[in-house]
């Protein structure tokens, strides 16, 4: 019986597959690489981690408040089918197959929710930026060749989405090496992305968006594992993400902050 092969576009058993680790190693090489450029499957990756929560308690309260008369008159017109053999399914498609639920229940959620308790927007930027970064390792970076020419890219397309002037020489950082620059979007949200590989504490990201409130505030934050030092100014957010001690992470804001005044 031949093994099961996976390539783009990823469907669920593959992401499965690679956090199992039943991937060949070509196959999770570039499963790895696609990861850090694709926040969607990125966000998927990490629906399917958290698949080892408890369900039963999770969607206890949603079993409690759903019309129950009215599912058992339909489940009751239904003609009887024969069963399914369970062993005839992999671990694979069963996992799959309860992150699709959890897909459905997310949705649900989402427009259910009333208007007044959605989270600040600069906040969930913040929160889906770290979580994109807590998937990076020294590995995910390593890779970009030193291209001057991919650099003045980058930059170019953070001028002209998001109308910003920076330039190589406001981005230099004492033991750490700029890797690239390069344009992300959630929603309508173009976020721009410049990354470095420190010699340390391995990537470290400066992520770059509209600010929803034109305030000049600053904050420190630790989220999915990562370390945020934030500053917003001039309608813009600016948040450093690494995994850097948080002192040494706020030095090196402070750093980019100036550079970037």
């Amino acid at each position: 019986m031949s093994r099961e092969t996976f390539s783009p576009p990823w469907r669920d058993e593959a992401i499965v597959a690679w956090l199992d680790g039943e991937m060949s190693p070509q196959e999770a090489a570039q499963f790895t690489r696609a990861l850090s450029d694709d926040p969607e499957l990125a966000r998927r990756v990490e629906l399917f981690r958290a698949s080892s929560l408890d369900f039963e308690s999770a969607f206890a309260p949603l079993l409690q408040q759903a019309p129950q008369a009215r599912m058992a008159q339909r489940l009751a017109a239904i003609p009887a089918a024969d069963p399914v053999p369970v062993a005839g399914y992999s671990r694979r498609a069963l996992l799959a197959a309860s992150v699709s639920f959890l897909l459905v229940g997310a949705g649900i959620g989402f427009v259910a929710r009333p208007e007044e308790e959605e989270a600040d927007e600069n906040q969930t930027i913040r929160d889906l930026e770290a979580r994109y970064m807590s998937l990076y390792s020294a590995e995910t970076l390593a890779d970009i060749p030193d291209d001057g020419v991919t650099l003045q890219r980058g930059l170019a397309r953070a001028r002209l989405d998001l109308g910003l002037q920076i330039n190589p020489q406001q981005l230099t950082l004492p033991g750490a090496e700029l890797k690239i620059v390069r344009i992300l979007r959630y929603d309508r949200t173009s976020i721009a992305q410049i990354a470095w590989l420190h010699a340390d504490y391995g990537p470290m990201a400066l992520c770059i968006s509209p600010a929803q409130h034109e305030d000049d505030s600053t904050g420190r934050e630790q989220r999915h594992g990562m370390h945020l030092a934030w500053w917003q100014r001039n309608g813009y957010q600016y948040v450093l993400i690494g995994r850097n001690p948080p002192s040494q992470l706020s030095d090196t804001a402070d750093k980019l902050r100036s550079a970037l005044s």
